[in-house]
């Protein structure tokens, strides 16, 4: 069976949309958006990167595949509804820069870098 990528992930993955220009000021110290935007765990359906969690951090309880990568798309929708881009709009690279900032706004927010959204 072969693991398939979040849709949301769709245009961020395709290597032929630029990802957006960096404006380092808006960057939390000590974060490498490229970091975050590269790394994905494609073993795993829905594709989660590897930062993020794979259990529960209060109990230490893993997630299974399918509760891991729920718990990835409702992050990216929660970010997204609050950037005002869900449902996903716009031309391919539109939704491509969506996606990579909304990206940012979950590894910040899970590393306790920034306030959750």
């Amino acid at each position: 069976m072969s693991r398939r990528p979040n849709p949301l992930l769709e245009d961020f993955l395709d290597g032929n949309i630029p990802l957006p220009e960096i404006h380092w000021e808006t960057v939390p110290r000590g974060v490498d958006p490229f970091v975050v935007w590269e790394g994905y765990d494609d073993c795993v359906e829905g594709w989660p990167p590897i930062w993020f969690p794979s259990h529960e951090p209060r109990s230490g309880r893993s997630y299974g595949e399918f509760e891991r990568a729920s718990l990835f798309d409702k992050d990216l929708v929660r970010i997204l509804m609050a950037m005002h881009r869900w449902p996903l709009w716009g031309t391919p690279k539109q939704k491509k820069h969506a996606v990579a900032i909304a990206l940012l706004q979950l590894y910040c927010e899970l590393g306790n870098l920034c306030e959750r959204v």
